[in-house]
């Protein structure tokens, strides 16, 4: 057996391999964390403290989950009049800007007035008479059974029949952009929906008011028919307003007006005659303007 300072020495050795043989066991068996686990731990480690969860904890987390697994809760459908009426109380809230005249007024502030019934002059009214109200055929194409004579360019190529003006399951009313079924009588609100710049209409500055028919004729159905001696039978200011329909002047598949013969000059007097109007008034006005800067 080794001496005092021997066996010392070789127990030394023996610790010192004993020591580096579990450090490298230790290195293998448990991998070293990446210097981002050492900053997580470091930022972890300043956060506070969190409380400890009471006892209503549990409801809240349970309640707050049931409020994201929740389906979203069905809203009522709106009745037409509720409509109609938030639509009323946006347009009151709303400043006007484009739908207003000079003076700011709106449709609401229009005098009253009735518009003359169309609907007994219509020639081929009731539709239903040829239409049934279940077929319809809503195809942009050229009519070549019924309504041959009928010129169709309102809106320039925008729209067609049924995409605007008409409901092919109630064909004895016209229908609104919202759906809504609009009686021949009251066409315009039907051009009111596009036009609705033409708010002078309502104030008698657009348009043609009914006056009394001095011979008891009929107004005209189109404007073709309206002559040029009938339009001094409109317009008469005294009374109860009743103006005329939109349609009355204007054909609703091609709404522009046509060219017609301008009225005749006034007859002269007797003993007179009628002397030409002087060249000068025939200059445009860019052209009287140069000749007024070329006096100077």
């Amino acid at each position: 057996m080794p001496s005092g300072p021997r066996r010392w020495g070789w127990m030394t050795l023996a610790l010192c391999l004993i020591a580096a043989v579990a450090f490298w066991a230790s290195r293998w068996s448990a991998p070293t964390p990446p210097a981002s686990w050492a900053a997580d731990a470091q930022a972890q480690a300043k956060r506070p403290a969190r409380p400890e969860p009471g006892p209503d904890a549990a409801k809240t987390d349970q309640g707050e989950a049931e409020k994201k697994t929740d389906k979203p809760v069905a809203k009522k459908r709106q009745t037409p009049e509720e409509a109609d009426e938030a639509l009323a109380r946006l347009m009151e809230e709303r400043k006007p800007v484009r739908a207003a005249t000079a003076r700011g007024q709106m449709i609401a502030d229009a005098p009253t007035f009735k518009v003359v019934p169309r609907e007994d002059r219509i020639r081929r009214f009731p539709c239903t008479k040829c239409h049934d109200n279940k077929f319809v055929d809503g195809r942009v194409r050229a009519l070549e059974e019924e309504h041959t004579r009928l010129t169709f360019e309102h809106g320039g190529g925008r729209f067609w029949c049924y995409d605007a003006c008409h409901k092919g399951t109630d064909m004895d009313n016209l229908v609104s952009l919202r759906g809504r079924p609009i009686s021949y009588d009251e066409s315009y609100k039907v051009c009111g929906q596009c036009h609705f710049q033409r708010l002078d209409w309502f104030f008698g500055g657009h348009g043609k008011r009914q006056g009394a028919w001095e011979d008891q004729r009929e107004i005209p159905v189109t404007a073709d028919e309206l002559k040029v001696e009938d339009r001094d039978q409109i317009g008469r200011w005294a009374g109860e307003r009743v103006i005329l329909n939109c349609t009355e002047c204007h054909d609703a598949h091609s709404p522009s007006i046509k060219p017609f013969e301008p009225s005749p000059p006034p007859k002269v007097r007797s003993g007179l005659s009628r002397r030409p109007a002087p060249p000068e008034m025939h200059l445009k006005i860019w052209e009287l303007l140069g000749a007024e800067r070329g006096k100077r």
